[in-house]
């Protein structure tokens, strides 16, 4: 099992924060696995919801399919995955006196092919998720638009 967790400070107020993460169409500008990303219905993300993402894996295009789990407005949300690793993560949010405070937390369950190089694999997951956090705060902070129209 490996388990992620980081923490960024992002001067946006919780609300900006929590409207671009639950706008799916938005996870390939700041997670830069992700090619495109679209949620089933079309809607707000609601418990149950699935979104649709392609992901860059070692130079393959991955399909991942992952369904909101958890999801408790301005505070928490969370997803799980079943291919092609299992995995459940997801956002906590808390408003601090600048802005922002942002977890990332995910665990995954590595089988197969990503079993075997699960050390690998973790390292890799790490930088990707302190990469993208940094991305999506200089997004947010650079004055990203609320994508609630």
């Amino acid at each position: 099992m490996t388990r992620i967790e980081h923490t960024v400070l992002i001067e946006r107020p919780i609300e900006d924060v929590w409207a671009y993460l639950m706008d799916a169409e938005n996870n390939p500008v700041w997670q830069a696995p992700v090619i495109e990303a679209h949620a089933e219905d079309g809607t707000d993300l609601a418990i149950g919801s699935t979104v649709q993402e392609v992901m860059q894996f070692l130079g393959r295009k991955v399909d991942v399919t992952w369904e909101v789990a958890e999801l408790e407005p301005l505070r928490r949300s969370m997803v799980r995955t079943t291919s092609p690793v299992p995995m459940q993560g997801g956002y906590t949010l808390e408003t601090v006196e600048t802005g922002t405070r942002l977890t990332l937390d995910s665990e995954m369950d590595a089988h197969g092919f990503f079993k075997l190089a699960e050390p690998v694999f973790a390292r890799m997951a790490r930088r990707e998720a302190v990469a993208s956090c940094e991305t999506l705060k200089d997004v947010l902070e650079a004055g990203a638009k609320d994508p609630a129209p």
